[in-house]
């Protein structure tokens, strides 16, 4: 049998909060409350990792984050650690804890605290990581302050860095210096680009089905075309996906015809057609 302790973020998860836990059991007794269905994994491996550690007053039960179906007898007299997989928008952390705080002095709950393997919002009392900038992206070669900056400069690429240095609570030499290099390790690129809103009124999704040299066919074309806003090969039932902007529907049935269609080797095309996309706001010009 598997010890659900060899799961790398398992094991990572009891090994970063496990102690400072720990610490706030003290010597109380403890219900460990997980939160359907995700935060079942992580109360079952802190009871093993409890059990491991001979602390025997620590029992796992479960619920949904509105707490109607909570047996009190679980809970009464005891410490309460609710724990989940995540806090990204708060809405199960504070579903949760209200119903049991409207119930703490009833039950005699003793306290109730909240922990989770990732916290985007700060509200766990101990979690692993949180959902920062620079978490989010993954990547080593920027950090939030970086973040900000491509953030500011996408909004207004005519704001001077002596503005964007104020809001960042840095010179505006150490702006230009951040700038220059994220220029130079070619992680941004610095452009003027079209509002789609203001020359195109409608928006094609086109799946196709083709094969592979066509495939390839029709990437090379389709990729120098002003009209195409998102351009991906996929997997399922078509093998690429193509996002078109036009100004009428004749104009998406002329371009599917004569771009697309017209390709022998091209076996399937579906088209449904919207609004212009909600993102991207902007295209850049092609010539």
């Amino acid at each position: 049998m598997v010890n659900i302790l060899e799961f790398e973020t398992l094991k990572k998860f009891v090994g970063t909060v496990g102690k400072d836990i720990e610490s706030y059991f003290g010597k109380d007794n403890v219900c460990i409350l997980c939160l359907r269905p995700e935060g079942i994994f992580y109360g079952e491996a802190l009871v093993a990792w409890f059990k491991e550690r001979k602390k025997t007053n620590v029992i796992l039960a479960s619920m949904e984050d509105d707490g109607v179906d909570l047996d009190e007898k679980l809970v009464r007299g005891r410490k309460v650690l609710i724990v989940n997989n995540d806090i990204v928008t708060g809405k199960s952390y504070k579903r949760s804890t209200e119903a049991l705080r409207m119930r703490k002095k009833e039950w005699g709950i003793k306290d109730i605290k909240f922990a989770c393997f990732f916290d985007r919002t700060g509200m766990a009392d101990f979690s692993v990581a949180k959902y920062s900038a620079e978490a989010i992206w993954g990547l080593e070669e920027i950090d939030g302050l970086d973040l900000k900056l491509i953030q500011y400069l996408s909004q207004n690429g005519r704001e001077s860095f002596t503005e964007i240095a104020k809001k960042l609570c840095l010179s505006s030499v150490a702006v230009k210096n951040r700038v220059d290099k994220l220029l130079k390790e070619k992680l941004i690129r610095i452009y003027a680009s079209l509002q789609a809103d203001q020359f195109y009124a409608i928006a094609a999704q086109i799946n196709i089905e083709a094969d592979r040299k066509t495939i390839e066919q029709l990437i090379e074309k389709l990729e120098k075309s002003q009209e195409v806003y998102h351009l991906a090969k996929i997997t399922g039932a078509y093998n690429l996906t193509v996002g078109l902007l036009a100004r009428n529907l004749e104009n998406i049935e002329t371009f599917v015809e004569d771009e697309i269609r017209a390709l022998p080797g091209v076996r399937q095309a579906v088209v449904s057609t919207g609004e212009v996309p909600i993102l991207p706001k902007t295209i850049p010009p092609k010539f």
